[in-house]
């Protein structure tokens, strides 16, 4: 009876032994997965940081030749207006 349960007990601490070594290597390979998603993650941000400054700067450039171009095009406007109302006048 005592060498059944020395046995027992024996084949259990063996199996918790194999299933504590399971249990750290499944948590490994999760951890590397979960850290190589990170990494993925962080670059695609990176790389989204990257284009929208771009992306802000092309829209301040266009900005300003916007304004530049609506600025001429006023002028050109007030200079023929005021041609318009110097030849009424006379």
């Amino acid at each position: 009876m005592v060498d059944i349960v020395i046995m027992v007990s024996i084949i259990s601490s063996i199996s918790s032994i194999v299933l504590a070594i399971f249990a750290i290597l499944f948590s490994m390979r999760v951890e590397n997965r979960l850290k190589n998603n990170f990494l993925k993650l962080k670059d695609v941000m990176d790389n989204n940081h990257e284009r929208t400054k771009e992306v802000l700067a092309n829209m301040d450039r266009e900005a300003d030749e916007i304004k530049a171009s609506v600025y001429e095009s006023q002028e050109e406007l007030k200079k023929e207006l005021i041609k318009i109302i110097d030849d009424h006048d006379t």
